[in-house]
C-alpha cells in the first residue's frame, strides 16, 4: 500500500509539473504573438542554451567512469583523419540534438508508465567499455524485471556465448513493457547522450561489459571490434544477434572497424546499408542474411 501511495503521489507532482509547464508554454506561444525587443528573444535564447548546457553537464558528470581495472592490452592508436569519419561525427551530433529533442516528452512518458505498471527502477544502468581504455554508463529503460540478476532465472548460463549475452524476447524476465521497448528498440534513445559526451555514434559496434569482454579475449584480433566508436545499432543487430555465432560476430564486427579505420575506406555507405535493414527489420522483422552482410561490407570497402 505504501508503495502504491508513493507511487501515485510521484504522478500527481508529474500530472502538475506538466500542466504547470503545458500553462507556460501556452503563456511563451502567446507572448510570441507579440513583438518584443531584440534583448528579450536573446535572453530566453541565453536562458534556454543555459539550462541545456547546465543539463549535459550534468549527465557528464553522472555517467562518465575510467575502467576500475584495465583489460591488459595495448589502445589500438587513433585512425588516420578522414572526411567521410568526421562527417558521420557531425550526423552523429546533429542527429542526437534533434532526436533528444523532438523525443523528450515521449521519454517522460516511457518514464512515467514504466513507474506506474512496473515500480522503480525506471532505469537500467550499466558500465560498458565503448573502447579498450573507456568505460561509460549505459542508461536504458529497464526492461527486464527487477530481480533479472537472481541466480533463480540463470541468466548467464543460459544465454551467454562467449562473451556476448543474448537474451531472447520470449525469455520469462522481460517485462510485458520490455518487450515492447526492446522490439521497438526505444530501449536505446537514452544513449544518444552518449552520443553526445562520449564519443559513440548512432551505427557502431555495441559497448560491452567487462565480463562479456574478457570472455571475448580467447578469440584472435577481439579486440578490433573496439577500434571505431560504439554505436546504438550495428551490422550484427541488422543481422540478428541470434543468429551469429561468436566467432562470425567479431569477424564482420571487425570488417565494419575496418572501414571506418582504413584509408579510401567510406564507412557512410555501410551505415546507410546499416540504417536501411534496421528499418526494415523493426517493420517487418526481416533480418538481413549473414552472407549478405559480410558481402556488402566487403564491396564498401572497395568504394
Amino acid at each position: 500500500m505504501k508503495e502504491k501511495l508513493i507511487r501515485l503521489s510521484w504522478v500527481a507532482v508529474a500530472i502538475a509539473a506538466l500542466a504547470g509547464g503545458g500553462y507556460v508554454l501556452r503563456q511563451m506561444m502567446i507572448s510570441g504573438l507579440i513583438y518584443h525587443s531584440f534583448w528579450h528573444y536573446l535572453t530566453r535564447a541565453i536562458i534556454l542554451l543555459g539550462g541545456m548546457f547546465a543539463v549535459i553537464l550534468l549527465v557528464q558528470s553522472m555517467s562518465t567512469r575510467n575502467p576500475t581495472e584495465t583489460l591488459g592490452v595495448e589502445s589500438l592508436p587513433e585512425p588516420e583523419f578522414k572526411l567521410s569519419n568526421l562527417f558521420k561525427r557531425i550526423v552523429d551530433i546533429s542527429l542526437s540534438i534533434v532526436l533528444l529533442t523532438l523525443l523528450f516528452p515521449a521519454l517522460v512518458l516511457i518514464s512515467l508508465v514504466i513507474f506506474i505498471f512496473e515500480g522503480h527502477p525506471v532505469f537500467y544502468i550499466s558500465q560498458r567499455y565503448v573502447s579498450l581504455d573507456q568505460c561509460v554508463l549505459i542508461l536504458k529503460f529497464r526492461t527486464m524485471v527487477r530481480d533479472a540478476t537472481s541466480p533463480k532465472y540463470r541468466l548467464r548460463e543460459r544465454f551467454m556465448r562467449d562473451g556476448f549475452l543474448d537474451i531472447p524476447l520470449d525469455c520469462e524476465v522481460y517485462t510485458p513493457i520490455g518487450r515492447f521497448l526492446e522490439r521497438t528498440q526505444i530501449v536505446e534513445i537514452l544513449q544518444l547522450f552518449n552520443v553526445l559526451l562520449h564519443g559513440m555514434s548512432l551505427i557502431g559496434n555495441r559497448p560491452l561489459p567487462r565480463e562479456n569482454v574478457l570472455l571475448l579475449q580467447r578469440f584472435a584480433g577481439w579486440e578490433q571490434r573496439f577500434g571505431s566508436p560504439a554505436g546504438l545499432t550495428g551490422i550484427s543487430q541488422v543481422v540478428g544477434k541470434l543468429n551469429q555465432s561468436p566467432e562470425g560476430r567479431l569477424e564482420l564486427e571487425g570488417k565494419y572497424t575496418h572501414l571506418y579505420r582504413t584509408k579510401g575506406c567510406n564507412v557512410l555507405w555501410c551505415d546507410l546499408y546499416i540504417v536501411y535493414h534496421t528499418v526494415r527489420l523493426l517493420l517487418f522483422k526481416k533480418a538481413l542474411p549473414v552472407e549478405q552482410a559480410m558481402q556488402r561490407v566487403d564491396a564498401a570497402s572497395r568504394n
